[in-house]
């Protein structure tokens, strides 16, 4: 039987990060037609599809604003847990080894304090 490799399951912000990145490359290609039409109209026409150029140039940059909030912040977090996870271990490691050092001790018969 072959093996398949399970991915966790993705978390709310995972799937809120991916939804603003499907958002932002629809967004983008939108903007990119609208820069081709735009450029073939005259008049009202024109001007009509350069706001909605605007528009959607203004939509673009508050969903990169926000993943880039988002990403500095699950930055910040990693950081955050990493450091933890790390203090966390060297206790455990010194813990480890006094009660190793404390079982050869008691072992030997020395009771060293």
């Amino acid at each position: 039987m072959a093996e398949r490799s399970k991915r966790p399951a993705r978390s709310a912000a995972q799937t809120k990060l991916k939804q603003l990145e499907a958002r932002l490359a629809n967004l983008e290609d939108q903007l990119k037609t609208l820069r081709i039409e735009a450029s073939g109209s005259v008049g009202a026409t024109r001007s009509r599809l350069e706001r909605l150029e605007r528009r959607a140039a203004a939509q673009i940059t508050q969903a990169q604003n926000t993943l880039k909030q988002s990403l500095d912040t699950i930055t910040r977090t990693l950081a955050a847990s990493r450091d933890s996870v790390e203090s966390r271990a060297g206790r455990l490691r010194r813990a480890v080894r006094a009660g190793m050092q404390a079982s050869r001790r008691a072992y030997r018969g020395g009771t060293r304090d």
